[in-house]
């Protein structure tokens, strides 16, 4: 399955068709493993920042599956961060070829990718994973991410050339984890085109119930108003 499509389920799928838009996306990963080594991850293996590579390139790899399906949309990545160095280059020439293909991509970083030449800007959904608007919170649970403000600032830049921009504003952690104000971030990413809020997991600090139910009630209200598409997951709003 690695570098190939797949149809990916529960809180992935989820996450996919809500980026994209789509019933049915596909999903595929250009790697297993991350060197970003964020404290939350909630894959193991990855936190040690250890990568595993698909023997052929992913491009060669979906373009033999495209010959036989056709996607809705692509999700890319679930298990690595596309814009890894090591794995920039499989990322571009496999988002060209589904562009070619007119298959609407989502991208998912805390590093972000080079500007694509790309005609139609709005197929490509970059995302990035914003937390917190603190760098300091980056370096203690993100420590070889690009700094949060670094990020916002590449989200900025990726919506001015035209690109549908998103954030994934997951997981977002208890005060007992990092103290913060949820519309002071909000404020800092409100130009982009979706967010999508979840809660912070695989931890017993987080097992907190008000706060989450408050926390969708402010982000709901402030998305609202600044007129942003947005999307609680499922988990998050059955602690309410």
């Amino acid at each position: 399955m690695l570098g190939k499509l797949y149809n990916p389920t529960g809180k992935a799928l989820e996450t996919a068709q809500q980026v994209l838009e789509v019933k049915n996306p596909m999903a595929c990963n250009v790697a297993y493993g991350c060197k970003n080594c964020c404290e939350y991850c909630y894959i193991p293996y990855i936190k040690k920042g250890e990568i595993r590579f698909p023997k052929t390139n992913p491009k060669y790899l979906v373009e033999k599956q495209l010959k036989k399906i056709k996607p809705e949309g692509v999700f890319l990545c679930f298990n690595t961060d596309l814009a890894l160095e090591c794995n920039k280059k499989r990322t571009i020439r496999l988002i060209e070829l589904l562009i070619e293909k007119n298959i609407k991509v989502a991208t998912l970083s805390k590093i972000g990718i080079p500007r694509l030449p790309c005609k139609n800007a709005q197929n490509i959904r970059i995302g990035m994973t914003i937390v917190s608007d603190n760098d300091e919170f980056s370096k203690k649970f993100e420590p070889n991410a690009l700094p949060v403000s670094k990020r916002i600032e590449y989200l900025r830049n990726a919506h001015g050339w035209g690109y549908y921009t998103w954030v994934s504003l997951e997981p977002f952690p208890t005060p007992n984890i990092w103290e913060q104000d949820l519309v002071s971030l909000l404020e800092k990413i409100k130009f982009v085109d979706f967010i999508i809020f979840g809660k912070w997991n695989y931890d017993k600090r987080a097992n907190d119930k008000e706060f989450y139910k408050k926390q969708v009630g402010i982000f709901e209200d402030y998305c609202k108003q600044n007129h942003i598409r947005h999307f609680v997951k499922s988990e998050t709003r059955l602690m309410k």
